[in-house]
This record gives structure tokens, C-alpha cells and sequence, in this order.
């Protein structure tokens, strides 16, 4: 009985090794996709970076061009804040 027992045991503990190692490799693609996420992300404001100061010129002439900038300014913040917020949300609490 205790051969079955072992074997049983044997079994659980392979498949719960399985389970784990499934789990880090989704947690290392998770991570990874989300680096190059972070990265296409900075990349695309650069390029707004750079939008935005020929809109800046073009709003002294340009009722569109300023109302528009306007509005992406409001965006902006909105999104910053929601950062903020998920930074706030991410950092590990310390335990006592």
C-alpha cells in the first residue's frame, strides 16, 4: 500500500512541477511582451513629441490646431493620473 502511496504522491507533485513551470513561462512572455510594449509606447511619444511641437506653432494661427491641443492636453492628464494610480496600486505592501 505505501508503494501506492508513494507512486500517488510521485504523480501530484510532478503534475504540480508541470503546473509551476506553465506558469512562469506565461509569467516570463507576460513580462516580456509588456517590456516591449513599454518600449513601442515611448517610441509612439516621441513621435507625438515631436507632432505636438509643430501644433504648438501652428496654434497661433489656428483655432482647430488650439482647441485640439487642448482637448489631447485634458487626455493627457487623465492618463497621467491613471498611471499614478496603477504605480500607487502596484507597489508591494510591507508586512508587520
Amino acid at each position: 500500500m505505501a508503494g501506492v502511496a508513494g507512486l500517488l504522491t510521485s504523480a501530484i507533485v510532478k503534475m504540480v512541477g508541470d503546473k509551476l513551470g506553465s506558469t512562469i513561462g506565461q509569467q516570463a512572455n507576460l513580462v516580456w511582451t509588456f517590456s516591449r510594449d513599454l518600449e513601442h509606447m515611448k517610441d509612439t511619444l516621441e513621435s507625438m513629441a515631436a507632432v505636438l511641437k509643430d501644433a504648438e506653432r501652428r496654434s497661433i494661427w489656428e483655432d482647430s490646431v488650439q482647441l485640439w491641443l487642448k482637448r489631447l492636453k485634458h487626455a493627457a492628464l487623465d492618463i497621467s493620473d491613471m498611471l499614478d494610480q496603477f504605480q500607487a496600486n502596484s507597489k508591494p505592501t510591507s508586512r508587520k
